[in-house]
């Protein structure tokens, strides 16, 4: 009993006086023994609870927890000040802890000293440097919700319909207060989740406006009394993105409009080529004129009021459950950030397990002042900004493991600035307005701090609900990665990207440009232009995600709603890069041009052992912009015959590429094998197919034996695709996910590998995903 107590709390053995050898405190010995026998050292509990009225004064026992996690994590701190130097693990029972606004988590928090890295890899976080000094978790077999969601009461039957209101609406709409002390927001939740705001139709620019300026269909805006209310989500002239936009003004009689936020590119048609089966490009949202449907709502700042059409309402009709969230960013971890200096001073080991973030808002545009220029890639997301619902900013050694990050209006959890040797493992994304995961380090520069991190092992699906273009695992600006048995599923855009596509010379107003820390970069690397080898290696040493590895994921259901977008993305980033060993299948929609491309002057990839199995790609399966190495990789039963070819190698040259083992079964419609496809107006430096290595490789039509003919005469002239052959490669049961060979396969005579589809995609054990 002395070891036992020597490693209980003040709080638990308070808690053992009460009930010493009831079923609380049996739990309470049967754990200390746990953490004896695992950790070797004393930690401190701390019990929060959401539920109830204290009956006294809680000191974070389980008999009297504290009623916050603000207060459970100031007794913590309270207790290192006097002297406690043990790790302390928080426990939150079963409810809704609710944050309204961020809780921050800084140095004094986590370990004290930096640990010294155990097995630190070439790629990933390496084995645990130790234990967490400060943990968050869940009260095992309990289910806490952390959530930004604050009550909308009072609820009243609208009785005199408003004259905006569709007639559909009349008696069904409810209204009440926006809750005190909130100016604004931009998503709502009851208890199913998140709920859809008032939208339009849409429409389609009438004529070509620009950034700001928008031109529109009689009758498609007014000029609202409470305008500064109203953002219309477009989609520019480019078919990558999508922007919510305020607006500023609306002029009915010129139909013109002008936007309060400038979009990423002009506000005009879509391109011809543009697959776009949504009968639109702009909508209308937040506006009464919209609500003609259960669960939709509109809220207007002036008169603050929030209305609503329950769908899942009360015996006496009225909503129920209903939440206005008071933040975008539920928990920061923040370290002491230096930006314009060589080094920060980062938080160490802080975990959180098995919580369920949810209830965040959606961070809007405001200004182009705090826009232009910090929008990464495309504007996919914002520079350092809090739209995450967990966000480590000046972090290492952290641990997030089996939690849940759900219904809210922003993306789960971002990795900012320093971020080195954290862990996501285990958790759930899903029914999020915007990205899953978000590693992003300082912009172009010297400045090299966001690394070694790994996500593992999630389920990460229906996110970019809102924000179309946003992917599920994003590494900007962030190298030495390891992105491994997640599954992944059902976007708008992109599931995974490893970019940085900001050259040192990127003007200030442009995509990035204000993130490039121009001070660092050499004079004669700042104007180097794109695509040209020789320019990347120059310009490669101040791009930092580099060396990344994404391997061993299940990727299906990309690119459902915008265009010109990949399963996996690696565009404009540096040196040493690997996808490998992913199964890619199922990515159907008619908008997407290849399963995994490398874009916009990228080189040095390695592309080997993936499975792209029953995919769409209108221009190809694999697309290289650049010397890139494709090894090994399955194309089958594609859904439609590519643009370009099933390995498209596009728009400068490829020289020294290397493309070998590699098995492509054609469309029964054909379309090229391989393909040089030089930029429109033609590159004379363009891709050249003379000019890759080519041995090994399998080809199979299932009606045309002839199919590869003329490749294989031209390469074979050359010296190339000797040993390469056209057959079947008798795969057992691909449609089982089985891609070994049948006895007599020429696969085997060529020495491809044989690919199981039973290792990729998540594992049962969290334990397994990190081997």
């Amino acid at each position: 009993m002395k070891i036992i107590r020597s490693i209980l709390s003040v709080s638990s053995l308070n808690q053992m006086k009460a009930f010493p050898w009831t079923k609380e405190g049996l739990w309470l010995i049967s754990s200390a023994c746990l953490t004896l026998a695992c950790a070797a050292q004393p930690v401190t509990k701390i019990y929060v609870s959401a539920e109830g009225a204290a009956p006294v004064p809680p000191d974070g026992s389980i008999a009297r927890p504290y009623r916050s996690i603000p207060e459970g994590v100031n007794a913590v701190r309270a207790l290192r000040q006097s002297g406690m130097t043990e790790p302390a693990v928080i426990y939150l029972r079963a409810g809704r802890h609710q944050l309204s606004q961020t809780l921050v988590l800084r140095r004094e928090d986590g370990r004290p000293t930096a640990a010294t890295p155990v097995g630190l890899e070439k790629y990933g976080a390496g084995k645990s440097a130790g234990p967490a000094q400060l943990t968050i978790a869940a009260y095992p077999g309990e289910h806490p919700v952390v959530s930004a969601g604050i009550p909308v009461t009072g609820w009243k039957r609208l009785e005199v319909s408003l004259a905006e209101l569709p007639a559909s609406a009349a008696g069904k709409v409810w209204v009440a207060d926006m809750p005190a002390g909130l100016k604004r927001f931009h998503t709502l939740y009851d208890d199913r989740g998140r709920l859809k705001r008032a939208r339009n139709a849409g429409f389609f620019p009438e004529k070509p406006g620009n950034r700001t300026e928008l031109h529109f269909p009689p009758r498609a805006l007014r000029n609202w009394t409470n305008l500064e209310d109203v953002e219309i989500q477009v989609r520019p002239f480019r078919p990558w993105v999508i922007n919510m936009l305020p607006l500023a003004s609306v002029d009915e009689a010129a139909g013109v409009a002008q936007t309060g936020v400038s979009a990423t590119y002009e506000m005009s048609l879509l391109p011809k080529w543009v697959h776009n089966p949504l009968g639109a490009s702009v909508w209308v949202e937040n506006i009464l004129e919209a609500l003609d449907e259960p669960g939709e709502w509109v809220v207007n700042t002036k008169t603050r009021k929030v209305y609503l059409w329950p769908a899942d309402p009360a015996p006496d009709g009225s909503p129920r459950g209903i939440l206005a969230p008071g933040t975008s960013e539920l928990i920061r971890v923040e370290g002491n950030i230096d930006y314009d200096g060589a080094t920060d001073t980062p938080v160490r080991g802080i975990a959180f397990s098995g919580l369920t973030f949810s209830h965040g808002d959606r961070l809007a545009w405001t200004s182009d002042e705090t826009r232009l220029g910090w929008g990464m890639q495309h504007d996919w997301d914002m520079f350092d900004r809090p739209t995450a619902l967990l966000r480590l900013r000046g972090a290492e050694d952290c641990r997030i493991t089996a939690c849940r990050f759900v219904d809210s209006g922003g993306s789960g959890v971002r990795l900012d600035l320093h971020a080195q040797r954290n862990r996501i493992e285990d958790c759930e994304f899903a029914r999020l307005g915007e990205a899953g995961v978000l590693l992003a380090g300082y912009g172009p520069g010297k400045k090299d701090v966001n690394h070694h991190n790994e996500i593992l092992n999630n389920h990460i699906h229906h996110f970019s609900e809102i924000s179309w273009h946003s992917p599920g695992i994003w590494a900007w600006q962030s190298g030495h990665n390891r992105i491994a048995h997640n599954e992944i599923h059902h976007s708008g855009y992109a599931a995974v990207l490893i970019t940085t596509r900001v050259t040192p010379g990127q003007r200030p107003t442009g995509e990035g440009g204000m993130t490039v820390r121009r001070a660092e970069i050499a004079a004669e690397d700042r104007d180097r232009p794109r695509d040209s080898l020789e320019s990347w290696r120059a310009r490669e040493k101040y791009t930092h995600s580099r060396h990344n590895l994404v391997e061993f994921n299940d990727i299906s259901h990309s690119v459902e709603k915008l265009s010109d977008g990949n399963a996996i993305y690696v565009s404009g980033a540096g040196a040493g890069n690997i996808v490998r060993n992913n199964f890619v299948h199922d990515n159907l929609a008619h908008s997407m041009p290849a399963a995994i491309r490398c874009d916009d002057d990228q080189h040095d990839t390695l592309i080997a052992g993936n499975i792209l199995y029953r995919n769409y790609g209108f221009s190809a399966g694999i697309a290289s912009k650049g010397v890139n190495d494709i090894i090994n990789n399955f194309i089958v039963a594609p859904q439609t015959p590519p643009n370009s070819g099933y390995l498209s190698f596009e728009w400068v040259p490829v020289t020294g590429s290397k493309v070998f083992r590699n098995i492509i079964i054609s469309h029964p419609g054909g379309g090229k094998a391989l393909s040089e496809r030089p930029r429109n107006p033609p590159n004379p430096k363009g891709p050249r197919l003379d000019e890759t290595e080519l041995e090994g490789n399998l080809y199979y039509h299932p009606t045309d034996a002839h199919w590869m003919d003329a490749h294989l005469l031209r390469m074979r002239a050359l010296g190339k695709e000797q040993t390469s052959l056209v057959g079947d490669p008798l795969f057992k049961a691909p449609e089982q996910g089985d891609f070994s060979f049948q006895a007599g396969s020429p696969a085997l005579k060529l020495g491809i590998e044989p690919l199981n589809v039973a290792k990729m995609g998540r594992r049962k054990s969290p334990a397994d995903a990190s081997k």
